[in-house]
């Protein structure tokens, strides 16, 4: 007769608890594999959105254009390049006239209106097709989930956060660095540019 010998209760209750501790451990790996990945992909997309406000923005300063935009009811002051640090949301923090060589037609080029604006903590990018046309209704959303933004420009080693700072007659200048500063919850991003320009008969 052969007799066939069971798995003590101890054994049991030692398998379930190594089982059980095997569960939790694994549990814990994948919750924090989640959380890096979220955090990575969040790093990521905030990255990429910075990189493509930079470019605009520095193509956008390399063709600054030194031509007026039409005065409308809302702007009597006419500017080729505005700064405004005190500006409400939906409202324009910066505003440029950009000359751009490669569009237009017959390759003859346009003159744009451009703004950057925020509103609910969004950067946005609009533009006009040619100097009297209305902004585009959609506007390209940049950068988002920032808590403050920042942006001086230099003219003669001083610093403005609104511009322009001189009289009407004085609107032929314009500044040579624009100082970008946004703060996150992650932390700080900070980005000196170029100014340049080119001279539009208008």
């Amino acid at each position: 007769m052969i007799n066939f010998k069971g798995y003590t209760l101890v054994e049991v209750l030692i398998v379930m608890s190594l089982f059980s501790l095997i569960s939790l451990l694994s549990l814990s790996f994948l919750n924090t594999s989640v959380s890096s990945s979220i955090g990575i992909s969040s790093k990521s997309k905030l990255l990429n959105e910075l990189s493509v406000f930079s470019e605009l923005l520095e193509d956008d300063l390399f063709h600054v254009a030194k031509q007026f935009p039409r005065a409308t009811e809302e702007d009597q002051f006419p500017s080729f390049f505005k700064l405004n640090n005190d500006f409400q949301e939906g409202e324009a923090i910066i505003e440029l006239v950009r000359n751009s060589s490669s569009d237009g037609l017959d390759e003859l080029g346009a003159i744009n209106k451009v703004i950057y604006k925020v509103d609910n903590n969004v950067l946005y990018r609009n533009f006009s097709n040619h100097l009297n046309a209305s902004l585009e209704e959609k506007p390209l959303a940049l950068v988002s989930e920032f808590e403050e933004i920042e942006i001086k420009v230099l003219y003669e080693k001083d610093e403005y956060l609104s511009w322009p700072p001189f009289n009407e007659s004085d609107l032929n200048i314009y500044p040579t660095l624009m100082e970008i500063n946004i703060k996150f919850s992650e932390g700080d991003f900070k980005k000196i540019l170029f100014i340049s320009g080119d001279d539009i008969v208008g």
